[in-house]
């Protein structure tokens, strides 16, 4: 399970790095570059719940190896493409085998272990993996670099391979159930995600009151109540909402969304700053941001640990309130552009999100009926998926609005570059700082003693996405204090007949 995560998470972001190398190749345009990033993250959300639905109706040994093999096989595709479209198909189709092997391989990790080892195997499992997503950027730069920006998806076969070959050796089947599969769901869940995500991806360019935004959040609004409306009134739901009902689960997949929702804007944005204010390449950026995740690679067997030891309580109090400290002193931080203090709060993140992302995954898979835990490990996993589309959407709608305020008062106080212009200066900034390392001519006739003012508003957007995010955690902490305290009881064998999902 940890081999097959651990695929899954160098592919969430090698191929950043490899982007520039990708459009020159490819001939890809900057909308494209977006959609292969936003091709897997809105196929993992929206087929995640489907994915979690097939574990519990075909077992999840199986659906695990059919998830895997799909995910190879989107792989070498990916790695084949000989044009943008191709690849973003590629790249969805990647989503999708992620989002069914996914669930699959977290309820098999509960199933193996007994009550007092599985806070320490998903905190294992989760370390290796979040290691492996640390370790992305700079495992892509270096295949970019030496190889191929193809070479990023072909490490994924013999990975996927061998963990179907371990799978089908080491793990014991399940016979099939004779129960129905809600393939309706699927198409009005990712229709209303991409609606919604690109509305707020776009609005920034087309303006918050255009036609264009307006339609795309209506339509995502009609396309999730529709879906909503639909999963209360069948039988056998992609999405069981009565889940939410038992306060395990409620709080467990809580945590697991706020901390992907602040988690990818803090990484995202972080690293432009990085780039964009203290003057790093995309590699030494890459390196930067290691203490964001290696602290967690070293503190999420000890999460696991307490959980088993002392309950959800502890770990993850302390896991989200470390979490919250770290993105408010990062926002307070960064007006000081000094990467001392931004690396002392990347570490305190680090080992909040190793404290607190195992116990919250066994907090909400704590107490749900056997039957039922592919149904919740695929909503949780969509509720994760969602929360990192949209905390890049919402912390970059929240980028872009202040920095092009910040821009826009400079600018009209410098009055030497015309209004038209501002849009070009904007898209410029990071340029600007690469032709002032590199003492060449700036570009779109930037002054270079503006280029101060024009990191100070980076800066200021940057720490207003740090603030927004915050706030998002700091619900989610208040939540936690309403979880019982003590060890978790190894639940009862619930009936097998009912339908509960608590």
């Amino acid at each position: 399970m940890t081999c097959a995560s651990s695929m899954i998470a160098i592919d969430a972001l090698a191929v950043l790095v490899a982007l520039p190398t990708i459009q020159r190749n490819l001939g890809a345009s900057t909308t494209g570059l977006q959609w292969i990033i936003n091709a897997y993250l809105l196929s993992f959300a929206g087929v995640s719940a489907l994915g979690g639905r097939l574990g519990d109706v075909l077992g999840h040994e199986r659906t695990f190896r059919i998830g895997t093999l799909l995910f190879v096989v989107a792989s070498i595709a990916a790695g084949l493409a000989q044009s943008e479209a191709w690849l973003i198909a590629a790249r969805a189709a990647q989503g999708a085998g992620a989002a069914v092997l996914r669930p699959a391989s977290q309820v098999l990790l509960y199933k193996e272990f007994g009550s007092g080892q599985r806070g320490q195997a998903m905190g294992i499992s989760s370390s290796a993996s979040t290691l492996f997503y640390g370790m992305a950027p700079l495992i892509g730069g270096l295949l970019t670099s030496e190889f191929s920006w193809r070479a990023i998806f072909f490490v994924n076969p013999p990975i996927g391979i061998a963990a179907v070959a371990l799978a089908r050796l080491l793990l014991t089947g399940e016979p099939p159930r004779r129960e129905r599969v809600d393939w309706g769901g699927a198409p009005l869940l990712i229709g209303g995600l991409v609606c919604v995500v690109l509305a707020l991806m776009q609005a920034r360019h087309w303006g918050w009151t255009s036609i264009a935004v307006i339609t795309l959040l209506g339509a995502g609004v009609v396309l999730l109540t529709l879906l909503i409306v639909r999963e209360r009134r069948i039988a056998h739901p992609l999405l069981h909402f009565e889940l939410f009902a038992h306060q395990e689960f409620a709080v467990g997949t809580a945590v697991i969304s706020t901390v992907r929702f602040a988690f990818v804007g803090f990484a995202v944005f972080g690293v432009i700053w990085l780039q964009d204010v203290m003057e790093l390449s995309p590699f030494e950026a890459g390196v930067a941001v290691l203490p964001l995740t290696l602290p967690t690679v070293l503190f999420a067997p000890v999460g696991g640990r307490l959980y088993d030891r002392l309950g959800a309580r502890v770990p993850l109090g302390i896991g989200m309130v470390l979490c919250v400290a770290a993105l408010l002193g990062s926002a307070v931080a960064l007006h000081r552009q000094d990467y001392a203090w931004l690396v002392a709060f990347y570490c305190v993140m680090g080992i909040g999100m190793g404290l607190c992302v195992s116990p919250a995954w066994m907090t909400a898979l704590h107490g749900t009926a056997s039957r039922m835990r592919g149904y919740a490990a695929g909503v949780m996993q969509t509720a994760r998926e969602i929360s990192a589309v949209l905390g890049l959407a919402v912390m970059g709608a929240i980028v872009a609005h202040t920095q092009g305020s910040r821009l826009e008062e400079i600018l009209h106080r410098d009055a030497r570059i015309p209004p038209e212009r501002f849009d070009e200066v904007e898209r410029s900034i990071g340029r600007t700082v690469e032709a002032t390392q590199e003492g060449a001519r700036l570009p779109a006739g930037i002054p270079a003693d503006l280029l101060p003012a024009l990191k100070g508003a980076v800066t200021d957007a940057v720490s207003a996405a740090f603030y927004a995010g915050s706030a998002v955690l700091l619900a989610a902490a208040v939540a936690v204090a309403f979880l019982p305290p003590g060890k978790p009881e190894e639940p009862a064998l619930p009936d097998e007949g009912t339908d509960d999902p608590a």
